[in-house]
């Protein structure tokens, strides 16, 4: 075996037991930019990967407009497993978390492969260029605007409108949460949750004490009422 690809495997097994640290760190909560910054690093490394598998196999000429195609199409795909709307479901589903990472995995590995083999150096282009959208997200992209107020549109005249009371939510928080979370949700034993409307939306928050991923305990719809759950999410929207 080449010394290239043995590099090139080293580089790819580390990248995969990167890819698998929500199974890890269930309740570690990330915010998005951060989130997006450990993707970059995920992505590079993936394909740095496929650069050196793919080694000099084009030489001096270009070797099928197939690997062409897979080289553009590849940061494409790679862009929709990073759509804002999908954060709320991988926050609550680690295995479906660490799918997106291996697809991430693979897609970057794609892309240094196959630009490298349609010809010299357009790996190295579609590499950075995948990973340069991981980098432009850390600046913004699918991060939810902050919430400034709890807003709920009834439906219909009959529909119950469930409006948080962040006061009660305050009480419950201390009674249920503030074990874990800490004080105001400094932190503790459980992550800390001082502006959290910048990593979830409210309803994503609410899904998330309804749906809690372990340790984090089950505490709807018992001893927690959905307005109780409504009503701690928008007290926790509002720490800062």
């Amino acid at each position: 075996m080449k010394r290239q690809t043995i590099v090139a495997t080293i580089i790819l097994l580390a990248t995969v037991a990167f890819a698998l640290a929500p199974l890890f760190r269930r309740n570690v909560d990330i915010p998005i930019p951060v989130h997006h910054a450990l993707h970059a690093v995920m992505m590079a490394g993936a394909a740095l990967a496929g650069i050196l598998f793919a080694g000099s196999s084009a030489r001096e000429r270009r070797s099928g407009a197939a690997w062409l195609i897979v080289a553009i199409f590849a940061p494409v795909f790679a862009m929709l497993l990073m759509w804002p709307s999908e954060y709320s479901f991988f926050e609550m589903h680690p295995n479906g978390h660490v799918a997106e990472h291996l697809g991430l995995m693979f897609l970057a590995l794609v892309a240094g492969y196959g630009g490298q083999r349609y010809a010299n150096g357009i790996g190295w282009a579609s590499g950075i260029g995948i990973v340069a959208m991981a980098v432009l997200g850390i600046w913004g992209y699918g991060v939810a605007p902050a919430i400034t107020a709890p807003v709920v549109v009834a439906a219909s005249a009959s529909n119950a409108v469930v409006v948080p009371n962040v006061a009660h939510g305050s009480a419950l928080f201390t009674q249920n949460c503030a074990v874990c979370h800490g004080v105001a949700g400094a932190g503790g034993e459980g992550p800390p949750l001082k502006n959290e409307r910048a990593r979830k939306t409210l309803a994503a928050t609410e899904a998330w004490i309804k749906n809690p991923a372990p340790p984090m305990p089950k505490l709807y719809p018992t001893p927690l009422s959905a307005q109780d759950v409504a009503d701690v999410a928008g007290y926790v929207e509002t720490l800062r």
